[in-house]
């Protein structure tokens, strides 16, 4: 019997490769499901479509690949010690695998410059900024009173301090809808500004200001930590962000202009 004439027909070989593929893919989608979250700010929207755009990607190649993979091993294992007919170069296959994986990089490269200008590139000045200060081993939120966002006072004097403690973690107060700049320094050593929900972290170097804008879309209450092992109580490092209304934000404002001794958390 001659190979050709042993092979299986072909509809119940791609039967047996999808059944094959079920499990890969399955671990695949549930892997991407409980990936990256889709973020709170307009950059991490756009850094999250990125995201999705590279695991698209990523998942078509990985089934394309896969699929031909089971399907030659199914189709063409061995059946008998006859060598079956050989095929000597193509050049139509040697033009995909190569034009393919080109088109692929082309593509994430420009998406990728586009996001990356995006979320780093601000034409306009933020609404408020705020100083982020870390040190071993907690946090410490400035805030200026004339540089406070639509309300603010541009003649207003002074500023006030958020600052965290061993014993209770601090909370940075954000207005919602608002561009919001925060300038990051350390008086020590190297630590990393976190918070999960914005999709970015950037470090916090001694003798370095870094800075970064984000606008914030929903409000609630969202984790931060330094991300950098920065000394033995590191772990302790962590902080809220809490995004408000503006009225909520004024008013948590004018208690700390006010003097009081204690952080206020907005209603």
């Amino acid at each position: 019997m001659r190979f050709s004439e042993m092979r299986r027909p072909l509809g119940r070989t791609l039967a047996l490769a999808a059944i094959a593929l079920i499990p890969l893919l399955t671990v695949g989608v549930a892997s991407a499901q409980s990936g990256q979250p889709s973020g709170i700010t307009t950059e991490a929207h756009e850094m999250h479509r990125l995201y999705l755009f590279v695991v698209t990607l990523g998942a078509l190649v990985f089934i394309l690949v896969e699929s031909a993979l089971v399907f030659a091993i199914i189709r063409f294992r061995k059946k008998s010690d006859m060598l079956p007919a050989q095929t000597h170069g193509s050049t139509l296959v040697e033009f995909l695998w190569t034009g393919i994986p080109v088109v692929i990089v082309i593509a994430l490269f420009t998406y990728s410059f586009i996001v990356l200008r995006n979320v780093e590139h601000k034409e306009n000045p933020p609404d408020l900024t705020v100083s982020v200060e870390g040190f071993q081993f907690q946090w410490a939120f400035t805030y200026n009173m004339n540089d406070l966002g639509p309300n603010s006072d541009p003649n207003a004097a002074g500023k006030f301090t958020v600052t965290g403690t061993a014993a209770k973690e601090p909370t940075l107060v954000i207005p919602v809808n608002e561009p919001v700049e925060f300038t990051l320094k350390s008086n020590d050593v190297i630590h990393s500004f976190y918070v999960r929900d914005f999709l970015y972290k950037l470090d916090v170097i001694p003798g370095r200001d870094n800075k970064f804008t984000i606008t914030a879309r929903e409000t609630g209450t969202f984790i931060g930590q330094c991300a950098e092992l920065c000394g033995l109580d590191h772990a302790l490092m962590r902080f809220n962000v809490q995004v408000v209304d503006r009225p909520a934000f004024d008013k948590w404002v004018a208690d700390q202009a006010a003097g009081s001794k204690t952080v206020q958390q907005p209603q």
